[in-house]
This record gives C-alpha cells, sequence and structure tokens, in this order.
C-alpha cells in the first residue's frame, strides 16, 4: 500500500467515526428531550391519578368504566417495627399467630391484613399490635382493560 493510499485510508476512518460521533451526540439529546418530555408527562399523571383516586374514594363505588377500562382503588400497606417495640411485637404474634414460625413484617403484614377490623384505614388499628407497628398506607388507582 503506498503512502498516499494510507493517508487516504486514515481519512476515510477519521471521517467515519466523526460521523458516528455526531451520530451518538444527536441520538443523546433526543434522549434527553424525550426523558424531560416523560418527567413532565409523569407529573401531569401522577397529579390527575391522584385527583381520580380522591374523587373515587369520595363517590364509594367500587368500580367505574370509562376509557375502556374498568377503574377502581387499590390499597396497599408497608408496615415496620421500631425496634424498642421488637421484643414486644414477637411476644404478642407468638401468642396471636403461632402458625409463624418467626415474625418478619411481610408475616406480620398478612396477619393484620386478615384480621383487619371492618372500616379501619389502618391495619394494627383494634389489634394487640395497634401502636407498635408504623405503617405507610397508600390507595392508588387500579385499571382492567376490558375487552373489545
Amino acid at each position: 500500500m503506498s503512502f498516499v493510499e494510507e493517508i487516504d485510508g486514515q481519512l476515510a476512518d477519521s471521517q467515519r467515526l466523526l460521523r458516528l460521533l455526531e451520530r451518538v451526540a444527536e441520538l443523546q439529546a433526543e434522549k434527553d428531550r424525550i426523558a424531560a418530555e416523560a418527567k413532565k408527562v409523569n407529573r401531569a399523571l401522577d397529579e390527575a391519578e391522584q385527583m381520580a383516586v380522591e374523587v373515587l374514594g369520595a363517590s364509594g363505588l367500587d368500580r367505574v368504566r370509562a376509557a375502556g377500562k374498568s377503574w377502581g382503588l387499590r390499597e396497599s400497606f408497608q408496615v415496620s417495627v421500631p425496634p424498642e417495640f421488637r421484643e414486644r411485637v414477637v411476644e404478642i404474634a407468638s401468642r396471636e399467630c403461632p402458625e409463624y414460625v418467626g415474625v418478619n413484617t411481610s408475616q406480620l403484614k398478612a396477619w393484620l391484613k386478615e384480621n383487619r377490623t371492618e372500616g379501619s384505614d389502618t391495619l394494627a388499628g383494634g389489634t394487640p399490635f395497634d401502636g407498635l407497628v408504623q405503617e405507610y398506607r397508600e390507595v392508588r388507582l387500579s385499571r382492567l382493560t376490558l375487552g373489545s
């Protein structure tokens, strides 16, 4: 290969590399633009869903059909046991739910859900664990797409 052919090959490789890097930069910019748009849409969606949760909850309806979907509310809980109450919770759990070999928050949450007092906003309310566990309750919008 001659010196000129070698230089031409290097120039072609350099130009190809430049084009590839330009394409990478374009795609990165497009990705950033889309991510910003997605963030904006997610914020609007969160606000609309929260308002729908409030209105649906106040309506007293279990399910509503709209936009080709069946909408309802889904309640989820997270529980934790503060360190200062762990021994007391284990003691109560061994008496109240002996079917559990050990006590962990998943088992405790399952027991609390099974033994939840009708109409209570908390899981532990009205149980021996009342005041001993911390709860986080979240009500979210759920949807089921209806067949056409």
